[in-house]
């Protein structure tokens, strides 16, 4: 059955290179196993002997996920029982690709129904995904496909407009409010960090209102469009101070955290390593001498490569605004549990956004100071790719971060700002 989704073009042009990739799906994070698929991998662990499943599948869930039943159980260092020697996968090799979980059959792929349409997106964890997506200089555009390949999604993230079960939300205006964004991550006559300030205050503002009329959604919209048209915000962005690697200590201490206490991938840590090595950074340095190495190397490596780069953060936080449904999210959780320590909303969606950003300006700019003139395309996709799959997937980390800014006093438009422009 054929049916429509809305999607960006370069979804069209994504095909897995399965063992050509130089990272590898099977590795790194949990995965999730549907209902249908354990049913199936229990029948063939009671029929078979040896077994390719025993001991490999719980239904005893770390964190359990609607939509699933079971989960596989990694091996040391986070690797997929089912990965062989070829970077292929045993269950699809030996029983099909009907075996294969939803989790497995359908990712890199991101399905999200807004109002009854079908949306469509790559996770850009996927190597060859990012690349497609991000390394084109033109705007990320749009288009509508029809696809009949769809029958596995076991369980897609809803945003229903008018959900009377969500009265005080302003689900009503998320048509309205995501076009602005999107105008807005794509207005290039500002530098894109600028861009992000300005979304920072629109999303603030939006979260201040209660229960706003669809007039005053409109109206907010329209004054913000003024202004980014009127060049209104350059008084305000001039007035943000210069403090270079203001914030470099205490993300740094944040992913040396998320480093000792989760599985990370060894081609994070080795990114980290780099990033490091490019600052020569040490809790021994002093912040002025930090800061001054700091400054320079992003001024010296950094700055040239991605002053005219700015498209590649366009084109990931565009792609960011359907994956995550921003800034409105989805209207459950997919977990049965309840991960958040903050409650959600418009401005602390904002805040992970942002959060997202500082990481990884910030390690790229170690990164530059390693690489120093080499420094190109090739390191800023990998890093954004493993930032996504180590960082960006970890739920619970997020709401961590949250409530470690929450606690510090720093969920604020203040504070978030000055960290983008550390």
């Amino acid at each position: 059955m054929m049916r429509e989704v809305f999607q960006p073009e370069y979804v069209s042009k994504f095909n897995c290179i399965t063992s050509e990739c130089n990272d590898t799906c099977c590795c790194g994070w949990r995965v999730m196993v549907d209902e249908d698929s354990y049913m199936k991998y229990q029948e063939l662990l009671n029929s078979e002997s040896p077994n390719l499943f025993e001991g490999t599948i719980t239904n005893e869930c770390t964190i359990p996920v609607n939509g699933s039943s079971a989960e596989i159980i990694m091996l040391p260092g986070n690797i997929c029982p089912f990965l062989n020697k070829r970077k292929m996968c045993s269950i699809q090799e030996i029983y099909g690709e009907s075996y294969i979980s939803v989790t497995c059959s359908i990712f890199p792929r991101i399905y999200n129904l807004v109002n009854g349409q079908l949306e469509l997106v790559l996770d850009m964890s996927c190597p060859h995904a990012a690349n497609l997506a991000l390394s084109n200089p033109s705007s990320m555009r749009f288009e509508v496909r029809h696809l009949s390949d769809i029958i596995r999604i076991n369980k897609i993230p809803t945003l229903n407009l008018s959900d009377t079960a969500y009265p005080d939300s302003v689900y009503s205006y998320f048509g309205y409010v995501r076009t602005f964004i999107l105008e807005l991550l794509q207005n290039r006559n500002y530098c894109f960090e600028n861009r992000l300030v300005i979304l920072g205050r629109f999303c603030d503002d939006l979260n201040l209102s209660t229960n706003p009329s669809n007039e005053q959604v409109l109206e907010l919209i329209s004054e913000y469009r003024h202004f980014v048209d009127t060049d209104g915000f350059g008084s305000f962005i001039k007035s943000i101070p210069d403090q270079p690697a203001a914030f470099l200590k205490t993300l740094t201490n944040l992913i040396e955290y998320q480093i000792k206490t989760s599985d990370i991938s060894k081609r994070f840590t080795d990114l980290f390593e780099l990033f490091k090595k490019g600052l020569n950074y040490s809790v021994q340095n002093s912040d002025e001498s930090l800061y001054a190495t700091y400054s320079e190397t992003k001024s010296k490596y950094y700055m040239p490569f991605m002053k005219e780069k700015d498209y590649i953060f366009e084109n990931y936080y565009t792609n960011y605004v359907f994956k995550m449904l921003f800034p409105f999210g989805t209207q459950s959780s997919i977990f049965k549990n309840d991960v958040f320590f903050v409650n959600k909303n418009v401005f602390t969606e904002y805040v992970l956004m942002a959060l997202h950003y500082a990481f990884i300006k910030n390690i790229l700019v170690g990164i530059a100071g390693f690489y120093k003139e080499q420094f190109g395309m090739q390191e800023v996709l990998k890093l954004i790719q493993v930032f996504e799959k180590n960082i960006v997937h970890d739920v619970p980390y997020q709401q961590k971060l949250l409530r470690f800014f929450d606690e510090n006093k720093m969920l604020n438009v203040a504070a978030v700002i000055m960290l983008i422009k550390s």
